[in-house]
């Protein structure tokens, strides 16, 4: 045996079948994680200490058990695409990611669509056609963004796409093709004087768009946007219907635009509408509502006897706390807690398909300076009241705590609590009304959105309240406002606490 050093491991991590128990054939991810705080078992002992003569204690016994992984790593789109489904006990909706086997010359490779997957996927040769966003592979013909060529069908295996080249990736290479949105036929989607979307075509209802989600209005292009700037932008879907999107938290006001290339009375437009999957908290007995349990692998070289590599498992996890935090300046950076049952002694045998463990993927890091789009808290009503943030953290708990029994060390059930989630905010005074919003207790909103070279995501807390107050007064500087907001279920058009949009493209960002 030998020493083991921090920078010789590897931290992974599956999804298990249930509580405890992998599937037949799990799918390993390899983490980047800055720091790991905890990874294993806190054994507790209880000693005999009798009343003796010899006024010494005796050999104890093993009383309790707990087991836990905490980890802080940099927010990528990868890493919180990953978890975000545990934490928020939901399974992801919206569009649809696929990790395809191969890329032929008749487009992706995947597992065989069910009936509502391939009603997601758009094909009219001379409509709406759904947008797929690839990368990870190593011809760049076969990365980027692409529009379906070709119907499909249920049970089918090929998301048709034109110009990819053959290629088979790697074992350990993370690859995907994602649905980015739709591109509707020209001239069909317009703004009526309300600033929601309408069409007469596409029927909204079988996109995957869902209620609550955030989406982009416009392409990544002024070929596919709307005429008028102030219909480009981020916006909050409040209700789908077959031919209209319902829209609020907006970047701007929209106006009115009949789709075309002047916005009233030109040549016909094909806009697109950006989105990727989106998860929210959801009542338990939701058709989405999921429990998600985790399994780590702690990977430690040189650590057996003969110098071969231990293997760790903590088994039967699920995510408790998650906190981000985004900095006046550097990156964001999260952190990660999970409860668990037990955490396997170190062996040398591997789980299966561990070795496969996929590394890559959207694992570039968020500047607070350059990559947050939008980050702001409203009213209800949309009315405005700060965007300037010195410092943002935001904490989400889901009090997990395990259940033990007699004649069982450790847990042998996992509990969750209420889903607490809350933001601590240091902004500048500029707005007497968030004093007021303060003391009388109003309701208002926070989201904010990020965005880089990897794509976007977008987290929506549609109602609130603020906290706090209290003033510093900075030499030659801003007066500031230290506040809190504890967000909460009480918005009966969206109906969860926290909503988490992805996006697997959006338009580039000009150098500034």
């Amino acid at each position: 045996m030998g020493r083991v050093t921090t920078n010789s491991i590897t931290i992974n991590v599956t999804r298990e079948a249930s509580l405890g128990v992998l599937p037949a054939t799990p799918a390993w991810y390899e983490l980047e994680p800055n720091t790991v705080n905890q990874f294993g078992t806190t054994i507790a002992k209880t000693e005999r200490s009798p009343i003796s003569r010899a006024r010494s204690r005796r050999k104890g016994v093993v009383t309790d058990l707990d087991s836990a992984v905490e980890m802080e790593a940099d927010v990528t789109l990868e890493m919180l695409r990953y978890f975000v489904e545990g934490f928020l006990f939901c399974r992801a909706v919206g569009g649809d990611v696929y990790q395809p086997t191969a890329s032929t010359t008749n487009g992706f490779t995947v597992p065989a669509l069910s009936s509502a997957q391939a009603g997601r996927l758009i094909y009219n040769a001379s409509g709406a056609k759904t947008l797929i966003f690839s990368r990870g592979f190593v011809n760049t013909a076969n990365n980027g963004l692409e529009v379906l060529s070709a119907a499909v069908t249920a049970g089918g295996t090929n998301i048709p796409v034109a110009g990819n080249a053959a290629e088979t990736p790697g074992a350990n290479v993370l690859v995907a093709a994602s649905i980015a949105g739709i591109r509707a036929a020209a001239g069909d989607l317009q703004i009526d004087a309300q600033g929601n979307i309408t069409s007469t075509a596409l029927d909204f209802t079988t996109t995957g768009i869902t209620a609550g989600q955030v989406i982009h209005v416009g392409g990544v292009d002024t070929t596919h946007q709307f005429f008028n700037p102030a219909n480009i932008g981020f916006a909050r879907v409040v209700t789908v219907a077959a031919g209209k999107l319902t829209l609020a938290k907006r970047d701007q006001p929209f106006v009115q635009d009949d789709g075309t290339s002047t916005g009233s009375g030109g040549t016909p437009v094909a806009v697109d509408l950006l989105f990727g999957s989106f998860v929210r908290n959801v009542r338990v007995g939701d058709a989405d509502y999921q429990e998600v349990p985790f399994q780590f692998e702690n990977v430690s070289p040189n650590l057996m006897a003969g110098g071969l590599t231990g293997y760790e498992y903590a088994i039967g996890n699920w995510a408790d706390a998650l906190s981000v935090t985004i900095p006046l300046s550097g990156k964001a950076t999260m952190s990660m807690g999970f409860v668990g049952l037990d955490t396997t002694k170190p062996t040398n045998t591997r789980a299966t398909n561990a070795a496969n463990a996929k590394a890559g993927g959207r694992t570039a890091a968020f500047g607070t300076a350059s990559d947050i789009a939008r980050l702001r808290v409203q009213d209800v009503d949309e009315t405005g009241l700060t965007t300037d943030f010195k410092s943002v953290t935001f904490t989400l708990t889901n009090n997990v705590a395990g259940e033990k029994v007699i004649a069982k060390l450790g847990p042998k059930y996992l509990n969750a609590g209420n889903i607490e989630v809350d933001v601590e905010t240091q902004v500048i005074f500029s707005n007497p009304d968030v004093i007021e919003r303060i003391r009388c207790n109003r309701t208002v909103g926070l989201d904010w959105v990020m965005r880089n070279g990897d794509g976007g995501v977008a987290f929506d807390l549609p109602t609130g309240t603020l906290g706090g107050g209290g003033r510093e007064y900075p030499a030659n500087q801003s007066v500031l406002i230290n506040t809190t907001f504890a967000a909460h279920q009480d918005d009966p058009a969206q109906g969860y606490t926290c909503g988490v949009s992805f996006f697997p493209v959006l338009p580039p960002v000009a150098c500034a």
